[in-house]
């Protein structure tokens, strides 16, 4: 004889499962106890990790799997949207989400391979901080483009040079097909570099009478220049497909002087970090001017890429070249907020002098381990049952689940044990499931985990950890 789960949920009040999500991006339990709890997150390392104003000050934070580190992100996350909804005039956020990182590493591989001359394989060694920075301008232009369809951006506000800068890295930075490129670059086009009816007419009646002058070789020679800088910005440009035409296009609204000032037209700025740098530091220059007064590039799931699959040599690869400290001390209103896996932290603490010196990770903030107490383990499930239950407004804590003859010491050694919430409600979820089977009967008062069921579920709890572990190749320790 046994239960339906749902019996189980009703006697102790609850409407809903509080531990049938394990992951913090589908959790609606996480986000309303955020929510609730004014988009703060419950551990000791939130202070430190968070800043203020909201993502300010970079800092690491290194943990396995399932020990929180999404469900860290994303109550910064919610805490940026509060915040700016409530700065709506002056002193947003603009926030950088650096986590889908496939598409930036295939464009990658196949423009290297496509290359002719190349005469070994391509790994992710090549994949250096001018191709991340690349990657952050990618993510950066997609942040202002869903901030210009959401709030009023004031334009207006941006120096002549400054809108030009914009319009240049909007040509060689926004993402997506071809038709999405192009309606983008035109609106733009539009409010940054605006010419009243005259003034255009009288313009290209200018460049007619200039062509017919000079039997067409200045018409000719513009094109040629926008088209060179067009091909350059693809050829050195890796992280993103895009067709020259469309670049050239973009870049025929923008002054010949000016591009002839930024120096894009020639080879071999593929892997010049000097000039991310500086396209990096116009792009900070716009957002202040804009009204925000902070970015913050949360780097994310770096384990996940294909060409990464969780290889922890792959990922050190990989993130190594941001690990630089002119980019993570650029400038004072850009930060960085990693969550990295714990297998990357051996690659700081093993870091050689030359390495350590250039990435200087004693002006970062570090936070290792990114552990759970087993109290706080057990707040943190008290707090899920007590959102779910039909009164969510009054207490309701964990052992309330467990027959009373088992001491809450226990339960708290079992969530000691368990150490990482992922863990925890995986295995709170299973205690609930074998007490529905071997129960044969609900008689209006709570059904309750017996001594028998578990004892029997948290003996095989060691041995589950391990094999997670070893699948995943380190140690829980």
């Amino acid at each position: 004889m046994s239960i339906a789960m749902s019996q189980f949920l009703e006697s102790h009040g609850l409407a809903r499962n509080p531990f049938i999500e394990e992951e913090a991006q589908n959790d609606k339990v996480f986000e309303e106890l955020v929510n609730e709890a004014d988009y703060t997150f419950n551990h000791q390392a939130w202070d430190k990790f968070f800043g203020d104003p909201p993502g300010r000050g970079t800092s690491m934070i290194f943990g396995v799997k399932g020990s929180g580190k999404s469900a860290l992100r994303l109550a910064l996350e919610r805490n940026i949207e509060h915040y700016n909804s409530e700065h709506q005039d002056q002193g947003r956020i603009l926030m950088l989400r650096y986590d889908d990182f496939n598409g930036f590493l295939e464009a990658f591989k196949r423009k290297l391979e496509q290359d002719r001359r190349r005469q070994v394989a391509v790994t992710l060694k090549d994949f250096g901080l001018a191709q991340h920075l690349d990657a952050i301008l990618v993510c950066g232009m997609e942040a202002l483009i869903k901030e210009f369809k959401s709030a009023d951006i004031p334009l207006e506000r941006l120096e002549r040079y400054q809108r030009h800068d914009l319009m240049m890295l909007m040509a060689f930075y926004v993402s997506g097909p071809p038709d999405r490129y192009n309606r983008i670059i035109s609106t733009l086009a539009r409010r940054l570099l605006a010419r009243g009816v005259f003034k255009g007419a009288f313009s290209r009646l200018q460049g007619l009478i200039v062509g017919l002058l000079t039997l067409g070789i200045v018409p000719l020679a513009q094109g040629a220049f926008y088209r060179g800088v067009a091909r350059a910005a693809e050829r050195e440009i890796l992280v993103r497909d895009r067709n020259t035409r469309d670049v050239e296009r973009a870049l025929r609204s923008i002054p010949r002087g000016y591009l002839k000032d930024q120096d894009v037209k020639r080879g071999g700025w593929r892997d010049n970090d000097d000039v991310r740098r500086l396209f990096a530091t116009k792009f900070i220059d716009i957002v202040l001017k804009l009204g925000y007064q902070q970015i913050v590039v949360v780097m994310d799931k770096v384990d996940e890429p294909s060409l990464i699959n969780g290889d922890r040599e792959r990922m050190e690869d990989f993130v190594w070249p941001l690990w630089n400290n002119r980019i993570l001390q650029l400038h004072p209103n850009l930060s960085f907020k990693m969550l990295l896996p714990r297998q990357l932290y051996e690659a700081v603490r093993k870091a050689s002098s030359e390495k350590a010196n250039e990435a200087r990770f004693d002006k970062q903030k570090i936070i290792y381990p990114f552990r759970w107490g087993d109290k706080q383990l057990f707040d943190m499930m008290s707090a899920r049952l007590r959102i779910c239950r039909n009164d969510s407004s009054q207490p309701y804590s964990l052992d309330n689940l467990f027959a009373s003859v088992i001491p809450q010491r226990e339960i708290l050694g079992a969530l000691d044990r368990l150490r990482q919430p992922r863990f925890v409600l995986n295995y709170l979820y299973r205690l609930i499931a074998e007490t529905c089977a071997q129960a044969d009967r609900v008689d209006g008062q709570p059904v309750r985990i017996s001594h028998e069921v578990f004892y029997q579920v948290t003996a095989t709890i060691g041995e589950d950890i391990k094999q997670y572990y070893q699948t995943l190749g380190e140690s829980p320790e």
